[in-house]
C-alpha cells in the first residue's frame, strides 16, 4: 500500500521543517511527499529544497484549497493524506492509517484523533465518544459534538473518491470537503491521537478578516438544499455557532459577524438571531467557553 501526502505552504519558514520530518520519520513510510508552495513571500521553499526526499511545487498564491488541490492532482498514488505545514505527525500515524484501510478496504475517508498544543505548550486532547476505537461512523452524528473526531492533518482520502477542495473559500474549505466524503463514505476512525495541531503556528486563522468572510459550510446548505439532512444542518449550525463565538468574536472580528447575520437574513434564515449576542460578550467569557470546549483531558 502506498500512500502519497500532500502539504499546503505558506509563509511557514518556522515550521516546515519540522512537518517534513514528521512525515518522513513514519514508522510506515510515505512513498511520495508533495509539497505545494502557494506563493511563500519567506524562506520556506528553500527549507523545503534541503529535502530530496520531497517534491517542491510552486504556484501562485491562490489559496489553500487549490494548494491541495494541486497536489491531490498531482500524485500518483491512490491514498492521499494532507498535513498542514504547522502541524504534525506522530511516528505510527501512517501506520494506523494504513490498518484502516486494510480492515475496511470499500471506504473513501479515514481519520485518527488528534491532539492540540496551545498558546503555553501544554498538551490537549479533545473530546472523542470513543477509545481503543477503530471501525466505521457517521461522520454527520459524531463531528457536530466531537471535533477531535478529524481535522486538515488528520484525514486519508482515496484518489478516486474525485473530489476537491473549493476553491475560493477563505474559512470552513475543509468542512466542506468532509461533508462532500460523508454524504459518500462512512468515515473509518481511529481514537488513537497521532495527528498534532499547533494552535500557536504563525498565521494561524485567529485575526480580523480585512473583508467580511462568510464560512463555506454556511453558502453549503443554501447552494445544495436538495441534500441537506437534519444531521448537516446540525453540523453547520453548531459549527457557525462556534466560529462565531470561539474564533470572529473572541479576535474582534465584528464586520465578518455582522456580513454572516446580513447574508443568513437574505436568506431568511432565522438562526441569525442566535448570533447576535457575539456582539456583546465579553472577551474573557468567550475564552472561558473556548478553554471548557477544548477539553484537557490530561
Amino acid at each position: 500500500m502506498k500512500f502519497s501526502v500532500v502539504i499546503p505552504l505558506y509563509n511557514k519558514e518556522k515550521e516546515i521543517k519540522d512537518t517534513i520530518k514528521s512525515v518522513l520519520n513514519q514508522t510506515y513510510k510515505p512513498d511520495e511527499v508533495i509539497v505545494v508552495d502557494d506563493g511563500s513571500t519567506d524562506d520556506s521553499a528553500k527549507i523545503v529544497e534541503t529535502f530530496k526526499e520531497v517534491k517542491l511545487i510552486k504556484q501562485k498564491n491562490s489559496g489553500v484549497s487549490s494548494a491541495r488541490n494541486r497536489g491531490i492532482k498531482e500524485v500518483k498514488n491512490e491514498y492521499i493524506c494532507f498535513i498542514d505545514a504547522d502541524d504534525l505527525w506522530e511516528r505510527e500515524f501512517l501506520e494506523e492509517i494504513r490498518e484502516l484501510i486494510i480492515k475496511f478496504p470499500n471506504n473513501f475517508f479515514y481519520s485518527t484523533s488528534h491532539k492540540m498544543i496551545d498558546e503555553n505548550g501544554k498538551v490537549i486532547y479533545p473530546k472523542i465518544p470513543f477509545e481503543n476505537f477503530q471501525g466505521e461512523i457517521d461522520f454527520f452524528d459524531y463531528f457536530k459534538d466531537y471535533y477531535g473526531i478529524l481535522n486538515s492533518s488528520s484525514v486519508c482520502i482515496k484518489k478516486s473518491v474525485n473530489l476537491f477542495f473549493p476553491e475560493g473559500e477563505k474559512k470552513g474549505e475543509d468542512i466542506c470537503m468532509w461533508i462532500e466524503l460523508g454524504l459518500k463514505s462512512k468515515l473509518v476512525f481511529s481514537s488513537k491521537h497521532l495527528s498534532i495541531y499547533k494552535l500557536n503556528a504563525s498565521n494561524r486563522s485567529g485575526i480580523i478578516h480585512k473583508d467580511v468572510v462568510i464560512p463555506c459550510q454556511l453558502k453549503w446548505i443554501y447552494k445544495n438544499k436538495n441534500r441537506v439532512t437534519k444531521k448537516i444542518k446540525d453540523l453547520v449550525y453548531k459549527n457557525l455557532l462556534i466560529t462565531i463565538y470561539g474564533g470572529y468574536a473572541m479576535n474582534g472580528d465584528y464586520k465578518s459577524i455582522k456580513g454572516i447575520i446580513e447574508f443568513m437574513k437574505e436568506k431568511k434564515d432565522n438562526f441569525r438571531f442566535l448570533l447576535y449576542p457575539a456582539f456583546f460578550m465579553p472577551v474573557k467569557l468567550l475564552d472561558i467557553i473556548r478553554k471548557i470546549r477544548r477539553w484537557k483531558k490530561r
